[in-house]
C-alpha cells in the first residue's frame, strides 16, 4: 500500500518538485488522515465516505459518546487499521474547533494521530 506523505497540517509533502510518497505504517497512517478530513458525501467515487460533520457533529452540541464512535468507524474503515486506542476527542462548538488524537493499531505496529481539525 503507498499513499501520499502528509505533514502536520495535513497538506502533500513536495520535495524536489515530486509529490512524496510513503508504505507501510506511514501509509496507513496518511490515509487515515486523508479519511477523516473528508466530509460525509464530499468525495465523488464513494459518497459513502466520509465524517459527518454537518449532519452529526457541527450545529447542535454533540454528544461527545456519540462523536467518539463516528470517528472509531471512520478510523476502522481504513485498510489496515485494526484496532484504535486512547481516542480522545474535544469540540467548542462556538469557534468550530474539534481535536482528535489517538493511537491506530496495525499488524505493522501503531502510529499516533493528534490534530486540531478545522470543521
Amino acid at each position: 500500500m503507498t499513499d501520499f506523505a502528509l505533514d502536520t497540517l495535513g497538506e502533500m509533502v513536495i520535495e524536489t518538485g515530486d509529490i512524496k510518497l510513503v508504505d507501510g505504517i506511514d501509509a496507513i497512517a496518511s490515509g487515515v488522515a486523508s479519511r477523516l478530513e473528508f466530509w460525509l458525501g464530499e468525495w465523488f467515487l464513494d459518497k459513502r465516505l466520509g465524517v459527518p460533520y454537518m449532519t452529526q457533529i457541527l450545529g447542535q452540541k454533540p454528544r461527545l459518546v456519540a462523536v467518539r464512535g463516528i470517528f472509531r468507524k471512520v478510523i476502522l474503515s481504513e485498510p489496515g487499521v485494526i484496532d484504535v486506542e486512547d481516542l480522545l476527542v474535544e469540540y467548542d462548538g462556538p469557534i468550530r474547533k474539534l481535536s482528535l488524537s489517538f493511537t491506530g493499531v496495525c499488524e505493522l505496529g501503531k502510529f499516533v494521530y493528534d490534530r486540531e481539525l478545522i470543521i
